[in-house]
């Protein structure tokens, strides 16, 4: 179906082919501006001159979670180029300053022809789209064609939609290679959707939900056997009934959605940990352990850390740190929220160098090289994934993340600069778990 729709209400698809997965719209559009820069401007150029395709329509699906808005399944370029022609201060990202001058001038130029709605063919099943941006592979032509896929870019699509997923693989293989999987299950594993799995697999809060990481391409856990059971049959015992659909998990949130629907007896028990991490394609017999659950992250809050998250600091400057930032009103007292959430970061890793007394770096060393080889350390030992690293390896290294040195000189000496509440309470969230792995392991 053909359907004009406002450039207002299509969403940039924080789960684009060609990059890692974001959390919000705002990360979306910074991550394609960050890549393409110039490009974009070529191409929102070429568009005022030219007009869009009419031979390669933007494709969409109608978002679950708002009747009113689409999410863009292919032609996030396009639809970002126009959001920032519509709306130049989109482009807020520190030293991209003369890239928002440009599309700002750009849209003084074509003031009279600014595009506000265009045509788009309307999915209301995502995965309809899928085989049709697989043929789509054009030259670049300095940003005004369609930039090609990489190797990684193929893969990652391969991954989440034609099921060329190790980690799926391995978990169907430790699913009916259980003695405790129920025989109905093992005897229709072959018939599961492993495209549908590989999506929600490719979810690290799916995997946090389910227990299991993933290291080295290996699928850990940390829970025992049976805990990591609940969760991986429920979704196949769903994956494998005629009545669901691909529109159920399509979305971060549409997974969040489905994986908060699981009733008690599916859902793993997070207090129960195995004696050590084991692999899921050599079942481990490894016996649970009583620790204190940990803890689960929520937005909904005034202040950094959630009241609720327990982490076990034995430095007192640390844990004193830690417990203000439990309380301080985030909104009243954001510049210094921000300021004391970058010192807890460093002093942790700090505290984690005296503990473990790391070959390659010294509490002297910068920050971002902490961050990289204490993330390596955790890695490999299997105690964190690469995706719960990511979180605190992209706050230290994008130039606005809220733990990067740029920003926080700028919270310091540039009296225009001040921390947003909201960003500050994001980039906690996005290291929580790397912060409570982090101090469990000191």
């Amino acid at each position: 179906m053909i359907k004009m729709i406002s450039i207002n209400d299509l969403l940039v698809n924080p789960e684009n082919y060609r990059y890692t997965s974001v959390e919000s719209q705002k990360e979306a559009i910074d991550l394609i501006v960050s890549d393409q820069k110039e490009k974009l401007l070529n191409l929102a150029k070429h568009i005022m001159e030219n007009g869009l395709n009419p031979n390669d329509l933007v494709q969409v699906s109608p978002y679950a979670h708002d009747k009113t808005k689409y999410i863009v399944i292919e032609g996030n370029r396009r639809v970002v180029a126009l959001k920032l022609l519509n709306t130049p201060t989109l482009v807020d990202i520190s030293g991209y300053e003369r890239l928002r001058d440009k599309f700002q001038a750009l849209k003084t130029e074509f003031k009279d022809r600014i595009i506000d709605s265009i045509n788009c063919s309307v999915y209301a099943d995502p995965s309809d789209a899928d085989k049709w941006i697989k043929l789509k592979h054009a030259g670049q032509s300095n940003g005004i064609g369609t930039v090609d896929w990489d190797a990684q870019q193929i893969q990652r699509f391969e991954e989440k939609v034609e099921g060329k997923s190790s980690v799926a693989l391995q978990i169907l293989n430790f699913v009916k290679s259980s003695s405790q999987t129920p025989n109905d299950i093992i005897a229709n594993i072959g018939s599961v959707p492993i495209t549908s799995l590989s999506r929600l697999v490719a979810d690290p809060d799916v995997r946090r939900f389910i227990g299991i990481e993933v290291n080295n391409g290996l699928v850990t856990s940390i829970l025992p056997e049976s805990e990591v059971l609940k969760g991986l049959i429920k979704i196949i015992s769903d994956l494998l009934s005629p009545d669901f659909k691909v529109k159920r998990i399509y979305t971060k949130d549409d997974r969040q959605d489905y994986v908060k629907s699981f009733p008690k007896k599916s859902t793993p028990d997070h207090s129960r940990l195995a004696d050590k991490p084991w692999l899921l394609n050599g079942i481990s017999k490894a016996k649970p352990t009583n620790q204190p659950p940990r803890s689960t992250i929520s937005k909904d809050r005034k202040t950094v850390i959630p009241r609720k998250v327990k982490i076990l600091i034995t430095n007192s400057k640390v844990n004193a740190i830690y417990e203000e930032l439990k309380k301080l009103d985030v909104n009243k007292f954001t510049n210094a929220c921000a300021v004391l959430l970058r010192v807890f970061v460093e002093l942790s890793l700090d505290c984690y160098i005296y503990s473990k007394k790391p070959a390659k770096i010294t509490i002297n060393s910068k920050l971002r090289e902490k961050v990289q080889e204490i993330s390596s350390l955790l890695e490999s030992t299997g105690i964190v994934d690469k995706y719960i690293t990511k979180g605190v390896r992209d706050q230290v290294a994008i130039p606005n993340g809220v733990l990067s040195m740029d920003t926080l000189n700028a919270y310091i000496h540039n009296p225009n600069y001040s921390p947003i509440a909201t960003n500050v309470v994001i980039a906690w969230d996005n290291i929580q778990v790397f912060m409570e792995r982090l101090w469990a392991d000191i």
